[in-house]
Formats: structure tokens, sequence, C-alpha cells
């Protein structure tokens, strides 16, 4: 992708190499755990003049973010929060005819950003944000202007942010509801990315005998898959929590009625960037999810309303996801804008 900063005869631009897009239409980049993360690409400065100035140089830092006020008498106290995670920085030889003057004709430099391990997916959000930025600046004399471009690149890792079990183990919630109906609601890894079509089992088992309801028949009169994100901006000892709600999907028919124990698989569709955030973990900013199923249930010999309430709360890690093949990459409002979860069932 290009991204240049033209000035009537001079130009500075910067190439990334990718053929991904994020949100906001910015250039994509994926890390996977197998992988080191690296971002590539070229710093470019054109004139068909000489012209003032002197030296040319490439940044590039990762910066976690969080920022909110808050009423505070007659007035609102605000709260700025920062953390650089990496910064690295380049200087780029560029040809002077003399001093002080850049010599007409073309400079490309070509660049590789490599990403600390556990660096974390980007994120975007009206109160906390981590982005991944490059700035080129061609400096000048003090009476004129600095030519400057930047650019961000979102990155999705497919990495954890904090240690953990990369194995895809089963992540089960196993009760006895009421103490008389036993249940099992499962999922195949507490690990999760953006995007996934996840399959989420739910089992139930006949009354217990001890129960009074042994021989009756299950009914499930409705049920809600959620999926919960928990933020937490960060200032000193100022803290601000927030709970959004990313993912809200009644599943109200299908559910077989029965007194010999019932199975139903459902298919969540997980949401994409930036309605959901990775989970993440820094100083400013911290992510954590819970994926929820809430389903009213009874016997065929009571009353709807009658019915209670059996909730099941897991918590998941939300990663990036793996980088579609180039033959299935759909234009970027298709996907990313506009994707809504859902849930469907076997």
């Amino acid at each position: 992708m290009l991204f240049q900063n033209n000035d009537r005869n001079k130009s500075l631009t910067i190439v990334i190499h990718t053929p991904y897009r994020g949100p906001g239409n910015l250039p994509a980049v994926y890390v996977m755990p197998e992988e080191s993360g690296v971002i590539r690409g070229y710093v470019q400065f054109q004139s068909t003049e000489d012209i003032q100035g002197g030296n040319l140089d490439l940044a590039f830092r990762v910066k976690s973010e969080a920022r909110w006020s808050r009423q505070r008498g007659e007035g609102r106290h605000v709260y700025h929060s920062k953390q650089v995670l990496q910064r690295q920085a380049w200087n780029i030889p560029i040809h002077h005819s003399r001093h002080g003057v850049v010599a007409a004709g073309t400079t490309r430099f070509d660049f590789e950003a490599f990403l600390d391990p556990h660096c974390p997916s980007s994120i975007q959000g009206r109160r906390g944000w981590l982005n991944y930025r490059f700035r080129a600046t061609l400096h000048r004399s003090l009476f004129r202007r600095n030519l400057v471009i930047r650019q961000d690149v979102w990155v999705f890792s497919s990495r954890l942010p904090i240690s953990s079990d990369m194995d895809p183990c089963p992540h089960v919630h196993t009760g006895i509801w009421q103490s008389y109906l036993p249940f099992t609601v499962s999922i195949p890894s507490e690990n999760i990315h953006l995007g996934q079509r996840l399959p989420m089992t739910v089992q139930f088992e006949p009354f217990v005998r001890a129960s009074g309801l042994y021989g009756q028949e299950l009914v499930i009169i409705s049920a809600v898959v959620k999926l919960k994100q928990y933020t937490r901006l960060w200032h000193r000892r100022n803290v601000k929590n927030e709970t959004k709600e990313v993912l809200n999907v009644p599943v109200h028919y299908g559910w077989p009625q029965t007194a010999q124990g019932l199975q139903r698989t459902l298919w969540v569709d997980i949401p994409h960037a930036p309605r959901l955030s990775c989970t993440t973990y820094t100083q400013p900013v911290r992510k954590t999810h819970r994926l929820k199923i809430i389903m009213s249930v009874k016997t065929a010999a009571m009353t709807d309303r009658d019915a209670k309430e059996l909730r099941v709360e897991m918590g998941v890690n939300v990663t990036g996801p793996r980088p579609p093949a180039a033959e299935e990459l759909p234009p970027y409002s298709a996907v990313w804008e506009e994707g809504s979860g859902g849930v469907d069932s076997d």
C-alpha cells in the first residue's frame, strides 16, 4: 500500500508490503505463533529540483494509550495514560548537493521492523487504543516546515498476550443445575479468534433420580448466546471500567423436548475487529472476554411462568485470525466493517 505527502515539486512516500487490509482500510499484517512478526516496506523521497533540507529519518513505535474524562466539581478532569511497547529508528542516507540542500532525484530506503514476540493486536476505540505507526521526516531549516508522513499498520496477532496453553484443549463447563439437572457446555478451546465460526455444544442428561423430576421431559423455552468485552483503562491510581456486549444472539427454536437427555451444537459467528478487540494486557488498556449462554428451562408439566434461568459463563482469550488465502480475499467493507455475529445450530 502506498501513502505519500506531496508538496509541489517533492513527495515523501511510505509503502507497506502487504496484500491485506484491516479496519479503516489500513494495511494489515498477520503475526502467527510459529513465526517472527515483521512489517516490511520502504520510504521514498522524490524531488524534481534541489530543495533546502537536512536529514531524513524513519521512526516506528507500538503504543498503547487510554484517554477519558470525569466530572469533578464544575469542570472535567482528563486522564491520559501512554505506554510505548516497542520503538525503532533509522537514519536514511540522502544525497546533498551542498550543506543544507537535498539534491534533486529519488531516495529509496527499504526497511524491516521485527515485532516483539508478545506485542498484541491493534485496538481501535473511543477511549483506549493500541496502534503500530511509522513516521518519516525530512528535516528542514528553522523557518521551513518539515516534510512528514505518518502511516499506521493494523496488526492481527494470533499469539496469546499472556502465558497460556496454545494447544486446542476443550474448554468444558460441567455442573448439576438446581441439584437435579446435569449439564455440560463445551467449546474446542478457551482460545478463539476474530471471525471464527465457533462450535458450542450444549448437553443435558436426564433429571437425577433423587430430584423428584426423574422421567419428566426437559423443555428449553428460550436461549441466548452472548459475548462480552470488559475494558479497564488505567492512569496511575485512577481506573475506568467498561463493559460492551459485542454479541447477543437468541436461539429460541430447534430445542428437542425429551426425557432422555439432549445434545445440541450451536455455531457461533465471532465478530471481527474493530467491533471486537483481541484480549489485551497493557498498563493503559486491558481487555478481557467472557462467552455466555443463558437458557430458560422447565419441565413439560410446568407453566412458562415457572421456568427458571440456567446461566453458563466461560472466560475466553480472543486473538487475531490466520491470514486468508489470496484467492479468498474479499473487499474490506464486505467483511470487516459490516460483519456481525450470529448463531446457527446442528
